[in-house]
């Protein structure tokens, strides 16, 4: 009996080896996991697409881009800022294929004992880095309270991603012992702070979108080789479906427990703090789910906007006088916004409905 159930579990294994094998590799780079990457990877939708989705941690957008670039990733979602940045500081080839959402929680966040706006002057404030958007937005929101980056009102401490940020400011300090005051925090991160215990709980001082709206945030982006791929754009287009099937779901009232259910799972949350992401997940204004159309399409005024405030603070020095970004911003094939993989991408989907949450 027992050598039975060895060989029995041995050609278990044996078949879900080869149903893994069976399976298409994606690198995928991000620097959060969204509502709509929960739903895919919990849900089963990869799977059902055919796919092996390895989700890589983006530490920082410098180091992730490059990533993108140089093959690393197959696709990546990241701030759009980034990819207008590249595109038009440095001629990078790289081209956005959709919106996956308008800064779903986007919010200037601080330890316990700064109660406002006003209190961040003189102190040194966490970012990615000084030159991406959130820097940017970080920079026009204190603006409008009177304080200035170029005036000392407060400095800038280079960290990384999101996730990093979080970490440092829950805990007060940085690994080193350096004390820290405020970030930018997004989805998940701005529910997950509400339920920290009192004494680590950070304050949310400012909503960006009380200040910026519409903003596009986080966008599919590729490499432009692989775009000219057929066997790279494939995979990108089928990543994109399944994306998009997951979105749809996660879109539908119906499934929200579900959907609730695998953020919790996928982010290792509270339910109090899964159903909190999941209502900023499905915002009609800065959510996963807030594209105009439903179906990736880029929000024209939210890349304006994104452009307006990166202009305001000098970030575009290598682009000449005279540049037409209203132009640029138009989509087409080789272009800052291509969205012919979207689209097809669309017309892939596939009807899978999850047995069980």
């Amino acid at each position: 009996m027992q050598v039975q159930l060895l060989r029995s579990l041995a050609a278990t294994a044996l078949l879900a080896v080869g149903e893994a094998a069976a399976l298409q590799k994606v690198n995928y780079g991000a620097f959060t996991q969204t509502a709509t990457y929960s739903v895919a990877n919990q849900l089963g939708f990869f799977t059902a697409y055919g796919l092996n989705v390895s989700y890589l941690q983006v530490p920082n957008s410098t180091y992730g881009y490059a990533q993108l670039l140089n093959g690393g990733y197959d696709i990546m979602t990241g701030t759009i800022d980034n990819a207008v940045n590249l595109r038009f500081n440095s001629n990078s080839n790289l081209t956005v294929t959709g919106q996956l959402d308008q800064a779903p929680e986007l919010a200037i966040a601080s330890i316990a004992n700064i109660t406002s706006i006003p209190d961040l002057k003189g102190l040194s404030l966490m970012v990615d880095s000084p030159v991406s958007g959130y820097a940017y937005i970080l920079r026009k929101v204190l603006s409008l309270y009177g304080l200035y980056l170029e005036n000392g009102d407060y400095t800038f401490q280079v960290v990384g991603a999101t996730p990093l940020r979080y970490a440092d400011l829950v805990a007060g300090q940085l690994p080193s012992g350096s004390a820290v005051y405020a970030t930018i925090l997004t989805y998940p991160y701005t529910s997950e702070a509400s339920v920290v215990a009192e004494a680590q709980r950070p304050n949310i001082l400012a909503r960006v979108s009380d200040f910026i709206q519409p903003l596009t945030s986080s966008a599919f982006t590729a490499r432009n080789e692989a775009l000219t791929n057929g066997t790279q754009r494939a995979l990108i287009r089928t990543f994109m479906a399944a994306m998009y099937s997951a979105n749809q779901f996660l879109a539908d009232p119906a499934q929200a427990n579900c959907s609730i259910a695998a953020i919790a799972r996928q982010a290792n949350v509270t339910a109090v703090a899964a159903a909190s992401a999941y209502k900023s997940a499905i915002d009609p204004l800065t959510g996963e789910t807030s594209s105009p159309g439903g179906n990736f399409t880029v929000s024209r005024q939210g890349v304006l906007n994104v452009i307006d405030v990166r202009s305001q603070f000098g970030g575009f020095t290598q682009v000449p006088d005279g540049f037409n970004f209203a132009e640029a911003i138009l989509p087409g094939a080789g272009k800052l916004i291509d969205y012919s993989v979207r689209d097809e991408a669309l017309n892939a989907t596939v009807q899978y409905c999850p047995t069980s949450c």
